[in-house]
């Protein structure tokens, strides 16, 4: 086995830039450099900056080596984000926690945005990065698209990675609707439709402010210290109106018919 198994990826990257990759390279875990090499370069150019033989040049691999393990960038990139909504939900599986609805709504999102800010490149990929092989389709919290049945293993790692964004906002919709059960806001969400779209609010929300910290158009301190600077400035008054609403709307006497 190669010791550049164990080459961090910008030593990798600086040899590669020295010359051909060699045809003779035996990688010690390939898929994994691969999708590193991916992280890397998503932080430091962005999303759907770079092809395929980018990532084999960047580890110093020939450009058939990968397709042992990827047959597109796609499925590489679908597995990518696969393996952030697997670690989203493990930093989130504990969510909702605190001795009131307030503290337990703020818990949800220094969880979701510590996630964010600990793994960035993942969380541009998972949000960011659109498929060249298939449509994405709209999301609809209410009615999930059925994805057909996949041709090829791209569209498997694709599929299979929507399902995953999928079944993480439904992990969210199900604790936020935990959290609130004994809170003000509870009336305003009492149907199904009203559970997941004000998860679906709260969803967008948290993912507004990631895409901002993430052009670095938030100072850090939003996304430090629990995030408790963007549940002040932003969640919280969002609850707090929404229960307002709620209130204002439920304290307007019934219109009388004409007769």
């Amino acid at each position: 086995m190669s010791s550049d198994a164990h080459t961090p990826i910008k030593k990798q990257q600086a040899r590669a830039r020295t010359g051909k990759p060699r045809s003779n390279y035996h990688h010690g875990d390939l898929r994994r450099a691969l999708i590193d090499a991916a992280l890397n370069m998503t932080l430091q150019q962005g999303a759907g900056t770079f092809t395929l033989a980018d990532l084999c040049r960047s580890v110093g691999v020939s450009a058939a080596a990968p397709y042992r393990h990827f047959e597109s960038l796609d499925q590489l990139l679908a597995e990518t984000a696969h393996e952030g909504f697997a670690l989203l939900d493990e930093k989130t599986k504990s969510s909702f926690r605190g001795p009131d609805w307030e503290a337990r709504l703020a818990s949800c999102v220094g969880d979701y945005l510590g996630f964010i800010r600990a793994h960035p490149a993942h969380a541009i990929i998972m949000f960011a990065t659109r498929t060249q092989t298939v449509d994405q389709p709209h999301f609809d919290p209410i009615q999930p698209p059925v994805f057909p049945e996949p041709k090829n293993a791209t569209e498997a790692a694709i599929f299979s990675c929507w399902e995953a964004g999928l079944a993480s906002f439904n992990h969210y919709a199900q604790g936020l609707a935990l959290a609130l059960a004994d809170s003000p806001l509870a009336p305003a969400i009492s149907s199904r439709q009203r559970k997941l779209e004000t998860a679906l609010a709260l969803f967008t929300m948290m993912q507004g402010i990631a895409a901002q910290w993430l052009d670095h158009a938030l100072p850090e301190d939003w996304l430090t210290h629990n995030a408790r600077k963007s549940f002040n400035n932003i969640v919280l008054p969002w609850a707090l109106g929404l229960m307002l609403q709620h209130q204002t709307r439920s304290a307007k006497p019934p219109k009388r018919q004409q007769s």
